[in-house]
């Protein structure tokens, strides 16, 4: 009678799930942050080819959130933060910028939206996902 063994699966077991862990843990926020970092560069050079720098804060002031967990696992936002000299924020000068403004008072004027926004995502997301990808690579070779 022939007899087969098989050792090394619960070895094989734990490093799988050490890698599994990690995929929710260390290997998911590395991925996040390396795709960011490609989303503000993306970001920068749509706001410079539209020439929305008019005192440079927005263009300053493009990051990352800190990594949260929404609906569908952890995710993470860039777009402007903070204010400018006039207390306004990034974030509404983007929105602004970017889908455009009717004048609703008196002294505003009307703003044609230009989608610079959806432009630079649309533009970065293969490297993003690129960047996804090797950061992803790197974490399993390093397991």
């Amino acid at each position: 009678m022939a007899r087969l063994t098989i050792s090394g699966f619960d070895e094989l077991e734990n490093r799988l799930k050490a890698i599994e862990s990690g995929l929710r843990g260390e290997a998911m926020q590395n991925m996040l942050y390396a795709g960011a970092e490609v989303l503000i560069n993306a970001w920068g050079g749509s706001i410079q080819s539209h020439h929305h720098i008019k005192s440079g804060a927005m263009l300053q002031n493009v990051n990352k959130t800190g990594i949260n967990v929404g609906k569908d696992g952890l995710e993470i936002s860039v777009y402007p933060q903070g204010t400018d000299t006039h207390r306004i924020t990034n974030a509404q000068k983007a929105y602004i910028l970017h889908y455009g403004r009717n004048p609703t008072k008196k002294g505003t004027k009307a703003i044609k939206g230009d989608k610079f926004v959806t432009e630079a995502e649309k533009t970065a997301k293969p490297q993003v996902y690129e960047a996804m990808q090797k950061a992803l690579n790197e974490y399993i070779a390093g397991k």
